[in-house]
């Protein structure tokens, strides 16, 4: 079994985990924010690699100054504005390292014509304009293929000081120990790395000190050399490489699982169970500012259905954010919270695709298969918003029974969420019911608390008298509905 399982597309934009993501990201530099990204789309199946990440983040809890001695080795390190350094990094072995020979070659016969200068005055001029000349033009068309990747070297520079910081901070007989012991290990390897740098840093205060070294680096080509020594030194090393991005990125995202859990203070650890169930009790959604908590044991799959804008939808989400940060974060926003591991997926918030020529329907149909590819060793849970919306009432209840069936006696747990009440008849015993409600007086209010059974209520009809449509086009749809 892999140890982790990537969350998809799909599912990542049903859930809105881009917002989710903002209201985490507390990281300082490049690496925490992409790795803590990283650390949400490939949810982990380890319970191991997640209590040690909890226990670093204790650790910080516990220990205020070793905490801001790791956030300030990660604000010197900083963000880079380029693409992604894991991107630009791995793309290095696409950068065939030019031989130094040229340059040195380059830099010899400058010097020859500079000293030319004092042996045979007019020779010496016009070797040496030429040469200014060849090793400019040289320089720039060098440059100008390899410039994308200067920052990326520069960063790495970088990472190499900050785990230096980090491995100064005294963390022995912590849970950070092993990483510190690696981090000198990795220390050691890109130290060639790191001496001399400064010669590929471009300058950028115009201080006449920059504006020398501007020209030395474009006579002498000193960047160039020191550019292609570092990239065979990191193409050789690219596995250490990886392992130093990972190692920064767990330091700072226990920085960051620890200020998360200081912004929500009704959090819990969540306990793995063996089961293929879920169970919580005051569960709530990150990005509502006052939330409505609810509670569930589901033994298996669920069925919800409830009125328009009653909080069935939302309520999915919470769980599958919840399930994601449980995997990732070792940490739930809900007082407490059982759950087995699964691969978590969704159809929800799907749209019909112009540039494809694909109409909703096709896109419900793709995004339901890929759930059944994916069913395997490994549980899935899966939410599924308002079944084969995309086509007629009588193929929509036949099908979606068929799916959801399907899914729920499979390797799923599944919570659906419907508006199709003969839904609720056709599953019995395969999902078990549950319902969201309001309350209709002169206007419709919302509790937003979970209850069990089918949904008897409606309230289309009354949002349609609430929002200023004519009486008789309320009362001729009151009379078509209860005649079905």
């Amino acid at each position: 079994m892999n140890d982790y399982f990537q969350i998809d597309d799909t599912t990542w934009n049903d859930l809105d985990m881009d917002e989710v993501l903002k209201i985490i990201d507390s990281c300082k530099s490049s690496v925490g924010k992409e790795y803590l990204r990283k650390s949400l789309h490939d949810t982990c199946l380890d319970e191991g690699l997640l209590l040690l990440r909890s226990r670093k983040s204790d650790c910080l809890a516990n220990d205020n100054v070793l905490l801001k001695g790791i956030r300030k080795a990660f604000s010197d390190l900083g963000i880079t504005k380029k693409a992604s350094f894991r991107d630009y990094i791995f793309r290095l072995s696409e950068i065939k390292p030019g031989s130094n020979a040229k340059h040195v070659i380059l830099i010899i016969l400058l010097i020859a014509a500079i000293v030319m200068l004092f042996i045979k005055p007019l020779i010496g001029i016009i070797a040496t304009v030429a040469m200014f000349a060849i090793n400019i033009s040289t320089y720039f068309a060098e440059k100008g293929r390899i410039e994308g990747y200067f920052q990326c070297i520069k960063y790495l520079c970088g990472m190499v000081i900050c785990a230096g910081k980090l491995t100064a901070l005294g963390l022995q007989g912590t849970p950070f120990e092993g990483d510190v012991n690696r981090l000198k290990e990795l220390i050691g390897i890109f130290g060639p790395v790191k001496r001399g740098s400064w010669l590929i840093t471009n300058s950028v205060s115009g201080s006449i000190v920059d504006v020398i070294m501007d020209y030395v680096r474009m006579l002498f080509h000193v960047d160039l050399i020191k550019f292609n020594n570092s990239v065979k030194t990191v193409t050789g090393h690219s596995g250490e490489v990886d392992e130093l991005y990972n190692i920064l990125g767990e330091f700072e995202l226990a920085a960051c699982i620890h200020d998360f859990r200081e912004k929500y203070p009704v959090n819990c650890r969540p306990e793995f169970i063996t089961d293929k169930k879920v169970s919580f009790t005051g569960l709530y959604h990150p990005l509502i500012s006052d939330p409505v908590t609810n509670s569930l044991n589901a033994e298996g799959s669920v069925l919800l259905t409830g009125s328009n804008a009653s909080g069935k939808s939302t309520f999915l989400k919470s769980i599958a954010i919840n399930q994601i940060l449980a995997q990732s974060l070792y940490s739930c926003l809900a007082e407490q919270y059982y759950c087995g591991f699964f691969k978590v997926m969704s159809s929800m918030a799907l749209k019909d695709n112009i540039l494809d020529n694909e109409s909703y329907f096709v896109v419900e149909v793709k995004s339901l298969k890929r759930i059944f590819d994916s069913l395997g060793d490994v549980p899935v849970m899966c939410f599924v918003d308002e079944v084969l919306r995309g086509t007629n009432t009588g193929e929509r209840i036949a099908a979606s029974t068929v799916i959801l069936k399907k899914l729920s006696s499979s390797n799923a747990v599944v919570f659906a969420a419907t508006h199709d009440i003969e839904l609720c008849t056709l599953l019995e015993g395969c999902m078990k019911n549950y319902h969201f409600s309001e309350t209709v007086t002169d206007t419709v209010t919302f509790d937003y608390k979970l209850k069990e059974g089918p949904s008897t209520s409606r309230n289309a009809i009354k949002l349609l008298d609430m929002y200023g449509f004519d009486k008789d086009i309320v009362e001729e749809a009151e009379r078509l509905a209860k005649e079905r």
